[in-house]
């Protein structure tokens, strides 16, 4: 199939069709002879449905581990969005240990718009270190989450408050930080004026507006096929009502730079000084417009280059020193108690739901007997006992523990 059968089946409109009727006239005969389809595929394809990473579990690394001393865990999670999406993610901590809970501060990092949770995955053993919690999730239409199209930070930026809601239910969830690139990093910002709780801010690579993103992605090289300079116009108009259509959002609607007017979170901007496919002028758009205390560095590398571990290291002690600011006090850990709807502790801290169960107690004090549960008299009646959800005598529970053996305790980690 050529790129001319593949236009066709999208729908895509011929230029003679898009084009205002005197310029029409004027260029009937290039644009006849013109065939418009591949620059409307290759733009809107770019956008939101880039190509899918496919991974396994096992990449994501071992469940338990350490880094830098310190013993962490890895714990694999599906949250469900307020679009009804499944969002694959990974929790990594440090484990607990002693008899409180210690609340971490937590990273959650955003991926861009052709990766997935994975590229966290470099940065775990840095953050463990010191003592940080990582946060990661494959966005909606990536990786191993459901849906169909990214949308470059409009969806996302609703996804990640869901995703945030979550973490703040975990009793060891200390302050939150935000590190995201491209995509990730302009979801970062759509998000930031809209949380006033968030600690800190890391934005690599991110786009100021997307319209002006795309206007000079359409004639760079960057795309197999550039647009030449009297298509952009309306290429552009084709591919806002197809990413419209298809993906819901309008691509002129998406303005980081409108939200950076209105975030106050400390935040970090980077951008690659070879990067030709975000313009590192984006990000000092951005940075001049940001309300909050702010930082801009210029790093070797362009938009897909890995970052190096002084960068790295810079930037984790800017979380640092954003997020311990206030200390934070550490939750007693819960004691055993008697309850029928209990939860079974784990490694991170975070309390794992089981299946209801009948209150019992032990007394291994008293000779040879065992009473299960707790009296409950009847004015008009002798004492009775509840028993696999039956009221019965006393004397008929009671029995000694050789022929009854010993009743087994069940405990219950309540929880802050």
């Amino acid at each position: 199939m050529d790129a001319m059968d593949l236009g066709a089946r999208c729908g895509v409109l011929r230029p003679t069709e898009l084009m205002p009727r005197s310029l029409r006239s004027a260029r009937s005969a290039s644009a006849d002879s013109f065939d418009f389809a591949p620059y409307d595929f290759k733009l809107w394809n770019l956008i939101i449905r880039p190509p899918r990473v496919v991974y396994d579990d096992s990449e994501l690394g071992p469940t338990e581990f350490f880094a830098g001393g310190v013993r962490a865990t890895r714990r694999d999670l599906k949250l469900r969005t307020r679009r009804a999406l499944s969002l694959s993610c990974s929790y990594f901590t440090p484990s607990q240990g002693g008899r409180e809970i210690q609340r971490f501060p937590v990273i959650i990092y955003l991926h861009g718009n052709s990766s997935s949770r994975l590229e966290a995955c470099n940065l775990v053993g840095a953050l463990i270190s010191q003592h940080m919690s990582l946060f990661c999730f494959d966005a909606a239409g990536c990786g191993q989450s459901e849906g169909e199209y990214v949308s470059l930070g409009w969806h996302e930026s609703d996804d990640l408050a869901a995703v945030i809601d979550c973490l703040r239910s975990f009793p060891n969830c200390g302050p939150i930080g935000l590190w995201g690139r491209s995509m990730g990093a302009a979801t970062a910002l759509m998000h930031a004026d809209q949380n006033p709780n968030l600690g800190a801010l890391c934005l690599d690579s991110s786009f100021a507006n997307l319209r002006q993103l795309l206007e000079e992605l359409a004639q760079s090289k960057s795309v197999p096929l550039p647009v030449p300079s009297w298509l952009v116009g309306p290429a552009l108009a084709l591919i806002r009502l197809r990413v419209k259509s298809l993906a819901d959002f309008d691509i002129e609607d998406l303005v980081p730079l409108q939200h950076a007017k209105r975030s106050c979170a400390p935040a970090i901007f980077l951008h690659g000084r070879e990067d030709d496919f975000v313009h590192p002028g984006h990000s000092q758009q951005l940075y001049e417009a940001y309300m909050g205390s702010k930082e801009l560095m210029a790093v070797e590398g362009d938009h897909n280059s890995e970052r190096s571990g002084r960068v790295v290291s810079h930037i984790i002690g800017f979380f640092g020193r954003c997020l311990r600011r206030l200390p934070l006090e550490p939750i007693p850990r819960p004691v055993l108690v008697w309850d029928p709807q209990f939860v079974a502790p784990s490694l991170d801290g975070v309390p794992l739901r089981v299946p209801h169960r009948l209150r019992q107690s032990t007394d291994l004090a008293k000779k040879d007997k065992v009473v299960i549960g707790s009296a409950a008299r009847r004015a008009d009646g002798p004492s009775l006992i509840p028993v696999r959800g039956k009221l019965v005598n006393r004397e008929v529970i009671e029995r000694p523990c050789g022929s009854m053996g010993r009743a087994r305790v069940l405990g219950a980690v309540g929880g802050a």
